[in-house]
């Protein structure tokens, strides 16, 4: 956006292209008023019987050739100059500022791996811990086997804790504690559900999407994802 500055300089750059289209006309080029006039004289008259093919023929042709008279002036081919000169200055202070520009990077930043609860696995059981573990955010893929998640044994963090499984063929079941809210986005192609209140043994190529009323405002809240090609979830309370 134009500041009140930039206004008044684009005001007085206009008005000097205007003084100098002037003076160009009367003291060196007259010729090029005097056929402006003509040619702007026969735009206008023929715009009144615009609705007439010979209006519209001399309108259109006075209208190019009032072009062709403008481009032909000092003024016009010194304000095209001037623009070109300009366009290119912005060009260049543009690319200069982006090759000044070198980006900051920490140096030799050290990462550090986090424990897992689970892993991927081909086939089999997985399951928490039946005492106290700490928390991580779970993301596994099996083929064919057995999941479970007790979140009883375990404290919660503020935020959004997340669960990621991913079976082709198996079971999942999930323990909330009764003062977490859930969030559950279920994706299954053949099999059933058991969540909550919510349960289905008859699901076919299905996204379920199910969540507490108080999920929005809770503190303590987990966000559960899983799908299956074929297979039961269970998610219960306790």
């Amino acid at each position: 956006m134009f500041n009140r500055k930039n206004m008044h300089i684009a005001e007085y750059v206009l008005i000097g292209i205007i003084i100098f289209f002037i003076f160009e006309a009367i003291f060196i080029h007259t010729e090029s008023l005097v056929w402006i006039g003509i040619w702007l004289v026969i735009i206008f008259l023929a715009r009144q019987h615009y609705y007439r093919p010979i209006g519209r023929m001399f309108f259109w042709i006075g209208l190019v050739a009032l072009g062709i008279t403008v481009i032909n002036t000092i003024t016009f081919q010194f304000v095209l100059f001037i623009t070109l000169v300009l366009f290119l200055l912005y060009w260049y202070q543009k690319k200069e500022r982006t090759n000044d520009y070198q980006p900051q990077f920490p140096i030799n930043q050290q990462l550090n791996e986090e424990k897992v609860l689970f892993t991927n696995q081909w086939f089999g059981k997985q399951q928490t811990e039946q005492s106290a573990y700490e928390w991580n955010d779970i993301n596994i893929q099996t083929i064919v086997g057995e999941t479970n998640i007790d979140l009883t044994y375990t404290v919660l963090p503020k935020g959004e804790p997340l669960i990621i499984v991913r079976h082709l063929f198996g079971t999942m079941k999930i323990v909330v504690p009764f003062d977490v809210e859930v969030s559950i986005h279920h994706s299954v192609l053949f099999g059933s559900v058991d969540i909550l209140n919510h349960r289905d043994d008859t699901i076919t190529n299905r996204v379920i999407h199910l969540q507490t009323e108080a999920y929005n405002q809770a503190n303590q809240k987990v966000k559960i994802v899983t799908s299956m090609i074929a297979g039961k979830i269970e998610v219960t309370r306790e």
